[in-house]
């Protein structure tokens, strides 16, 4: 089964089971980020822009596993009951648990032939903070329950200062996540290098 396959199944099953807000699908980080990722598997992409999704993918697969399927977190979305259901929980297994590895796998089998420098990893947190900037100012202008979307940036439950260290550390989990990746594709560009040269030196 192909990565588009997995992501595009994922999203259908996440749309199923919104049911009547489909739309408040499109705020949530993770189906922009895999709704982009989808975009790239079907028309092609460049480095930089497989190399971003791929980050925010592995870091949303993170976010997922340590925090909002983690009950003893203190931030577990799965401990309320309209989050649950048979296929809510077979999306989310699809876009959080399934999709990250088979694109960091996709990703490290073609990677950037030309080095990223540690400063692309920084531009990074670009997108991430525009994100995070839209769903606070949303929710200050929305009286819905769930207008902060995650249990962790719950503005009137946590307050600001939570809310700002809690976007912080996952700040800091991306820039690692990102700076890894850098770190990989100067890794392959040095090693491209010495094959060449090992080539002519024969």
């Amino acid at each position: 089964m192909s990565t588009a396959v997995v992501v595009a199944a994922g999203l259908v099953l996440s749309v199923v089971a919104a049911r009547d807000e489909p739309v408040e699908l499109l705020f949530y980080f993770t189906v922009q980020v895999n709704l982009a990722y989808l975009v790239v598997l079907l028309t092609g992409g460049g480095d930089r822009v497989r190399t971003a999704l791929t980050v925010y993918l592995v870091g949303t697969a993170l976010v997922f596993v340590l925090v909002l399927a983690n009950p003893w977190s203190g931030y577990a979305m799965v401990a309320v009951a309209d989050a649950r259901g048979p296929v809510s929980d077979a999306g989310n297994l699809l876009l959080h648990v399934v999709t990250p590895p088979l694109a960091a796998a996709l990703w490290l089998r073609h990677r950037p032939r030309v080095a990223l420098r540690p400063a692309y990893a920084v531009s990074l947190l670009g997108y991430p903070l525009l994100w995070l900037t839209v769903i606070l100012a949303r929710g200050t202008v929305s009286r819905a329950e769930d207008r902060y979307l995650y249990p962790f940036l719950d503005v009137p439950r946590l307050g600001y200062p939570t809310v700002a260290r809690n976007a912080l550390l996952f700040a800091v989990t991306l820039l690692l996540i990102a700076l890894a990746a850098v770190h990989l594709t100067r890794r392959r560009a040095i090693g491209l290098s010495g094959g060449v040269d090992g080539a002519h030196g024969e």
